[in-house]
Order: structure tokens, then C-alpha cells, then sequence
């Protein structure tokens, strides 16, 4: 596909620069021209071929590229059958090199004129291959000039002057009448200029001999010289002409008379050169992607828009055991394909031209190597003006691939039926998985309903000691330092006593402090009275002092609003065990305390400068020690919904974000769970 891709490639390619220029020279000739290879397959035609065929001769229009020109002059019927037999059988000797060249002049009238042509062939040999070039000139002006030179002399200067082409009329050796198309052909201003001048003089030399031969020959009869021939014409600068003669005699009142048609054929053979050249270098191509097509084991081949082969790579011919003479210009029925496999091919070679679009496939074939599997693809080529040119295809054989495929499926479902069995037990285990986490689910939820029930047993128990605390033993020992007071002013110089008294004093005192700490501790006051807001400002402020570790405390969304009593329980004593965990293992100088009500949520966030710990390690011992300070933290946060995560690395510092959720309502119970605020 490669080699033949390239090619059609290099047929656009090449159409737009060395190719492009010679077909223009080819289309700007007013002659039609085909070139034939050496079986008659026409390889291109010019413009006017195309046009006049297409206008004038149903025979001749379908000669354009890839048709085959003996086959349609087999194909003449009536009147011009006889003629194209005789043109056929010329070419043919012509293209076996019996004859140099071959011309026939033949009628060809239309329903409005009468005209005739002249049908010549000549060859060129390129790389080896013989080409023949077919050429269809009109001569109605040579004819009507012999039909009407037994007219008037008038009649027939006026039909010579207004053809095209140069008309030439010999006496002998000498000019006797030349148009203006000839003069000016050669470079004379005047025809009459010519009058009289030997033909030599307007005959290149090398020419002049071969010329006047032909003409004593057609003058005495002793021979048949061709009637068309190309010569080089003298202009009378000296410049040299290549012209083209088609040359008939006619009698007048008993002389003879040479008439010639003369056409500047320049432009042809300038465009024959380029052509030639055009043709040297697409053979060559040709032959380097032949070289590089033949050299892979997929097959690679073109087809014509008809799906006959145009090219087979070596790999092809191989599996069909033929040449490559054998295999071109065939489709798959001639080449014996299964006739359901050759319609399906043809098909999807229609369908490739018709949609422009690549094709891929697969199928079995059965050469003389067996039964084989093979996957290929047609790909539409087409020309610099969007037309589908050609089909190239590349064919792989694809049997082992398949036999792996078929492999891969036995495989698969094999898998497939292993899944299907391991699938039925993953489900029965599933099952119980489901029944166990449903329980562990149930004994969870028991679990966290418990230990609820537990905090707010114990925080009842810590209100009620800290009530005990504060009412019954605050007014004892309230009693007892007045008493001792009492005592200490009636002892008043007894100095034995009076130290005594004092130190008992002193003994109550820290005695009452320390009842009001720990009442305060089990229970502060403030958090029932003031809220979770005020508690906590003072709490931090009282740790600050004890601790001498300055806090930044920042709060803000508590304006007038209260939690609930369980919420703002626990997040007091969350913020009481980050800050003991902060003066107890942290090292630090500082501490930030953020506690913020965002709209759902409470924001809580204790962030320190400390030494910092590892988290995972530090919660993994957590748990096997049994040590709650952390767990209880995280606890508290998700008996509520919320969550409690710790950020902190090795002298990096501690971070705890608390985030609990709460009603966005401003207005919040002043009860939970059936106790009071304070």
C-alpha cells in the first residue's frame, strides 16, 4: 500500500510541478493526443481528445485514461468499422516496430459539417517499454482545398487564407502558393514573399534531401512516401521550427500539384519532451516503491475505480502464484476469487469511491497455502482536485492473531465462570458481613447511647458535687474562719495561741480555695450562668495566668446566642483537655484559641507553637495504652456529629480543629436533656 500510496501521491504531487506543466503543454494543443502503452491501454489523453470525444464520437468517449484502444476500434461499426480495423492493424505494427510510423486519413462529418482527419501514430521507447503516441489532426482543410481547387481560383485562395493551419502548394520543387498562416509561421510578412522560392529555402537542411524525396516520389509514383511527417521549417531569421505535414497531390487541368497542411507542433513536442521526462521520473518512483512495497510480507496492491488491480506487491503475486503481467488489469472474479467473496470485495470498492471514505475488514481465503485469515482496508486516494482517483489496500495475515483471540475467549470464560463461582461465595460471605456489621452497627449505636447517657450522668454528678462543694462545705468553712477569727481576738496576748490560731486560719483558707477550685473543676458555674462564650474567655484567662503561657483568644457568632447544654458541655471540655495537653507536653510560648458559630457549625481551633508529635503514632499508642486524653476528645466531638482532627509534626507545633454541628436557629433550648442552666 506504501509503494502504491506513493505512487498516486507522487501523481499529484508531481501533476503539481514537472507533471502539471507537461499535461497544460498537452491540453494547449489543438490536436488530440493519447499515449498508449505497448497493449494499447490508454496512459493519458489532452483536453481536446476529451473534448471532441465527448462531443462528437459516442466511440471515442469512453478512450480516456485506462481504456484499452484496440479494444474500441474492435468495437467500430458502419461505415468507420473498415478504417479503424486499418488504423488498429497500423498501430500494432507501429508498436512492434515493423513501421517507423503510421497515418490514415478518415470522414468524419457531423450532422452540420463535413469534415476529415488525419489519424497518425508514432512511438517512443521509456526505460525499456515501447509508448505509442496517437494523434487525430483535422484535415478538412487539405480536403475541401482538393475539392475546391477545381473551383475558382479565388474560391480556393479565400478558403486557404482563412484556415489555421499553413497551407503549402508545390509545382514541382518550386512554391507555388503558401497562405498567411504559413508566412507567418516562418516569419514572412507576406505570403507572395514566398512565391516562387525553392522549397529548400524554408526546409531546415538536415530535412531538405528527405523532403524533395517524398515529393519526386509522390510526383512520378514510383513510391508512397508517408502523408504525414514532421520536419524542422526554416524562418527567414534562421531560426529553426518544428512543423508538422500532412500531405496529399492533386491534378489541375492535367499537372500535379503538392498540397501540404503544415502545424507548428512546438508546444507538442516540448510537451512530448516534458512528458518523456515526467515518465523517466514516475518510473523511477515506481521502482523505489515496488522495491519498498515488495519488501514487507502484507500485501499491498491499487485498483481502478472499476476494482480491477492496477498494482500487486510481490507478496500478492506469491499467494496468487502470478506474474505481474498476469495479475494487472484483472478484478477478483478473473483472478478466481469465490464469487460471494468477489461481490463482497467489489462492493466495498464501490462504497470506498462512493463515501471517500477508508473501509476495514476481515475474511478467510483459501490460496494454494491453505485456509487462511486476513484483515484488510481500502483507502479512498484522491487527486489535488478531491476526486477519487484510485483504491490502494494493505492485507495482513491475521491467523495466528485469531488463534489467539480464540484462545483469549476460552480464557475469558473460563475466568468468566471462575468469577461467577467466587462472585457466589463472595456473596454468601457478603451476607454474613452484612449481618455482623448490622450488629457490630447495633452495639456501636448502643455503645455511643451509652456512653452519652454516661456523660450526662456525669456531668450531673460533677454539677451536684460542685453544688455540695460550694453551698454545704463553702458555708463551713465560711463558719469556721469566723469562728477562728472570733477566737483570734479573744486570744489577743496570748502569743502561743495566737500563732495557732493563725495557722489555722491560714490551713481554712487554702482549705476554701481549694474547695472552690474543685468545684469549679467538676462544674465551673460560669458555663451554666454566662454560657459557653464567657466560660471559656474566663477559663483561658485563668490558664493563662496559672499556666504563663499567653493565649490570643478569638471568638466571634456568639452574640446573645446559646448551645445546647450537651454542646457546649463538650466543647468546654474539649478546649480544658487541649489545653492540659498544651501545658503538660507541648513546651509552648503561645497559644491561639479560635471559637467561632459559622451559620450550621461551632469552629473551634487550638494551634500552639510547640514541639509538635507524630499523630498516627501518638493515637496508635493512645489505644494500646489506654490512654482516653485524645480518644475522649474525638469521642465527645462525635457523640455530637461533629469531628476532631489533629494536625502536628516534630517541631512543627500542635493544631486541634474541632468542628461541631449545630441548629442555624439564633434561638437555642436552654435545657438538654432534662437539666437545667444554672
Amino acid at each position: 500500500m506504501i509503494r502504491q500510496e506513493d505512487e498516486y501521491k507522487t501523481s499529484g504531487a508531481a501533476r503539481s510541478g514537472a507533471e502539471r506543466f507537461a499535461y497544460a503543454t498537452l491540453d494547449a494543443l489543438s490536436e488530440h493526443v493519447a499515449v498508449l502503452d505497448e497493449r494499447g491501454t490508454v496512459v493519458a489523453v489532452n483536453r481536446a481528445w476529451r473534448e471532441f470525444a465527448g462531443a462528437n464520437s459516442p466511440s471515442l468517449e469512453g478512450l480516456s485514461e485506462g481504456a484499452n484502444y484496440f479494444a474500441a476500434c474492435e468495437r467500430a461499426t458502419g461505415e468507420g468499422a473498415e478504417d479503424a480495423a486499418r488504423f488498429a492493424a497500423g498501430l500494432r505494427a507501429v508498436i512492434h516496430r515493423e513501421l517507423d510510423e503510421f497515418s490514415l486519413e478518415y470522414p468524419c462529418h457531423s450532422r452540420t459539417e463535413q469534415r476529415w482527419f488525419i489519424a497518425r501514430a508514432t512511438r517512443f521507447e521509456l526505460d525499456g517499454e515501447v509508448r505509442a503516441v496517437v494523434t487525430h489532426a483535422n484535415i478538412t482543410a487539405r480536403k475541401l482545398a482538393e475539392q475546391l481547387l477545381t473551383q475558382s481560383e479565388e474560391q480556393l485562395r479565400a478558403i486557404f487564407e482563412a484556415s489555421r493551419d499553413g497551407i503549402l502548394v508545390e509545382d514541382g520543387e518550386t512554391i507555388f502558393y503558401a497562405n498567411r498562416a504559413y508566412s507567418r509561421m516562418l516569419g514572412y510578412d507576406d505570403p507572395d514573399e514566398l512565391k516562387g522560392r525553392h522549397v529548400s529555402s524554408v526546409v531546415a537542411p538536415e530535412d531538405a534531401g528527405r523532403m524533395l524525396d517524398y515529393g519526386s516520389l509522390r510526383l512520378t509514383g514510383a513510391g508512397a512516401p508517408p502523408t504525414v511527417y514532421e520536419f524542422k521549417g526554416m524562418r527567414k531569421n534562421g531560426s529553426l521550427v518544428d512543423l508538422e505535414a500532412s500531405v496529399s497531390t492533386h491534378a489541375v487541368t492535367g499537372k500535379t500539384y503538392i498540397t501540404t497542411s503544415v502545424r507548428d507542433i512546438t508546444a507538442r513536442k516540448q510537451a512530448e519532451d516534458s512528458l518523456k521526462q515526467l515518465s523517466d521520473k514516475i518510473e523511477r518512483q515506481l521502482h523505489t516503491f515496488d522495491t519498498v512495497a515488495s519488501s514487507v510480507q502484507d500485501f499491498i496492491y491499487i485498483f481502478d475505480l472499476q476494482g480491477r488491480f492496477t498494482y500487486a506487491n510481490k507478496s500478492l503475486l506469491a499467494l496468487w502464484q502470478k506474474t505481474f503481467e498476469q495479475a494487472v488489469g484483472k478484478d477478483f472474479y478473473e483472478l478466481d476469487y469465490p464469487p460471494d467473496l468477489a461481490d463482497k470485495l467489489q462492493r466495498q470498492i464501490q462504497e470506498v469511491v462512493t463515501t471517500r471514505r477508508p473501509l476495514k475488514d476481515e475474511t478467510p481465503y483459501t490460496s494454494a497455502f491453505g485456509t487462511r485469515g486476513y484483515e484488510y482496508i481500502f483507502v479512498p486516494l484522491v487527486s489535488a482536485g478531491g476526486a477519487v482517483e484510485a483504491v490502494a489496500g494493505m492485507t495482513r495475515d491475521i491467523t495466528e492473531r485469531k488463534r489467539a483471540e480464540e484462545e483469549l475467549h476460552k480464557a475469558y470464560d473460563e475466568l468468566e465462570r471462575r468469577v461467577e463461582e467466587r462472585t457466589a461465595e463472595l456473596a454468601h460471605t457478603n451476607e454474613a458481613l452484612k449481618a455482623e456489621i448490622a450488629e457490630r452497627r447495633q452495639a456501636e449505636e448502643s455503645r455511643r447511647s451509652l456512653l452519652g447517657r454516661l456523660v450526662t450522668a456525669q456531668e450531673e454528678e460533677r454539677r451536684r458535687i460542685s453544688r455540695e462543694l460550694h453551698d454545704r462545705m463553702g458555708q463551713q468553712l465560711a463558719a469556721l474562719m469566723m469562728g477562728l477569727k472570733t477566737l483570734d481576738s479573744a486570744s489577743y496576748g496570748r502569743q502561743s495561741a495566737l500563732v495557732t490560731l493563725r495557722q489555722l486560719q491560714e490551713i481554712t483558707d487554702q482549705l476554701a480555695r481549694e474547695a472552690h477550685t474543685l468545684a469549679w473543676g467538676l462544674r465551673p458555674p460560669a458555663l451554666d450562668e454566662l454560657g459557653l462564650h464567657m466560660s471559656l474567655y474566663n477559663y483561658v484567662e485563668e490558664w493563662a495566668e496559672r499556666s504563663r503561657v499567653p493565649v490570643d483568644f478569638h471568638s466571634a457568632g456568639f452574640d446573645g446566642v446559646r448551645l445546647p447544654l450537651a454542646h457546649e458541655t463538650a466543647i468546654y471540655r474539649i478546649a480544658q483537655e487541649a489545653l492540659t495537653n498544651v501545658l503538660k507536653h507541648a513546651g509552648a510560648d503561645r497559644v491561639s484559641f479560635i471559637l467561632e458559630r459559622r451559620g450550621d457549625h461551632v469552629l473551634v481551633v487550638i494551634e500552639d507553637n510547640g514541639k509538635g508529635f507524630e499523630v498516627e503514632a501518638l493515637t496508635e499508642s493512645s489505644v494500646k495504652d489506654r490512654r482516653l486524653g485524645l480518644l475522649g476528645m474525638r469521642e465527645r466531638a462525635a457523640l455530637l456529629g461533629g469531628t476532631l482532627n489533629v494536625e502536628s509534626a516534630h517541631g512543627a507545633g500542635t493544631g486541634v480543629f474541632v468542628r461541631i454541628p449545630v441548629a442555624s436557629g439564633r434561638e437555642e433550648s436552654s435545657e438538654e436533656g432534662g437539666v437545667a442552666r444554672g
